[in-house]
């Protein structure tokens, strides 16, 4: 991780892909449950604004704990993302 600002980049890079794929499938494939695109958008947004809030929280000096929190941050935001990708494939399969 270089900085702060760049996960920062990264976590709404990705949300704002994923929101826009969730647009896509709204407006333009057929037969998609709209009120279940809605709901899987609120989720993108809550997971964005959690991980934006943890990137902020870490208050330890030490380097060795810093280095960990970051990489659980990381690797929760990931886990998160995956189950995104998986609701977006149900919805479309």
């Amino acid at each position: 991780m270089a900085n702060k600002r760049m996960l920062k980049k990264e976590i709404n890079y990705i949300a704002g892909e994923l929101l826009a794929e969730c647009l896509f499938n709204k407006y333009y494939v057929p037969g998609i449950d709209n009120d279940k695109i809605d709901e899987l958008m609120g989720k993108i947004i809550g997971i964005q604004d959690d991980f934006l809030r943890r990137v902020n929280a870490n208050g330890d000096k030490a380097p060795k704990k810093v280095k960990e929190y970051y990489k659980k941050l990381r690797a929760d935001f990931d886990k998160a993302i995956d189950g995104v990708f998986e609701d977006l494939a149900a919805l479309n399969g």
